[in-house]
C-alpha cells in the first residue's frame, strides 16, 4: 500500500466539508489492524483550517493545501506501513498513551486519533508534517 492518493481539488470550502461528512463521518472507517474511527463534523475545521495568528491559534482561515490532500486521511489509517507514534499533550506539555500519530514516509502525512474504547477511537486532525516530521518521529513507539 505504497501508492499515495491523488489530491482531491473541489470549489470551496464548503464543498470540502460536504465531502468530508460524506466520506468520514457518514461511513464506518478502520485503521489497518481493525479499529474503528468516528469522525465528527466539528473536527473537519481542526484538520482543514490555520491560524492566522500563531500565538492565540484561533483556526480562522481554510488551507486548500491541507484540503486537497483530504483522501490520505484514509490512506494513512489504512496503511500498514504507517509509523505509530504516541501523540503529545501540549496542555499537559507530556506524551499521552491515549493518542496515536500515524505517519506515512516519505511523504510525512500525519493523522492523530484519541483512542476511546476498545478497538474505537475518533479522528483529531490531519495533516502534511513538512516541519516538524522529525519531532514526531522522536516520540515513543505507539503500542496498543
Amino acid at each position: 500500500m505504497n501508492n499515495t492518493p491523488n489530491f482531491v481539488v473541489l470549489s470551496s470550502s464548503v464543498e470540502y466539508k460536504k465531502y468530508y461528512v460524506m466520506k468520514y463521518c457518514k461511513s464506518e472507517i478502520k485503521t489497518f489492524d481493525g479499529m474503528k474511527v468516528i469522525f465528527h463534523e466539528d473536527r473537519f475545521e481542526h484538520a482543514f483550517y490555520e491560524s492566522s495568528d500563531k500565538v492565540h491559534g484561533n483556526k480562522d482561515i481554510f488551507s486548500v493545501e491541507r484540503a486537497k490532500r483530504i483522501d490520505w486521511i484514509e490512506y494513512v489509517l489504512k496503511n500498514p506501513e504507517a509509523q505509530l507514534y504516541v501523540g503529545w499533550d501540549k496542555r499537559r506539555k507530556t506524551y499521552d498513551n491515549s493518542r496515536r500519530v500515524a505517519i506515512i514516509t516519505p511523504d510525512d502525512y500525519v493523522v492523530i486519533i484519541m483512542i476511546t474504547g476498545k478497538k474505537k477511537a475518533k479522528f483529531i486532525t490531519a495533516y502534511y508534517a513538512d516541519n516538524s516530521a522529525n519531532k514526531i518521529r522522536t516520540a515513543p513507539i505507539w503500542k496498543e
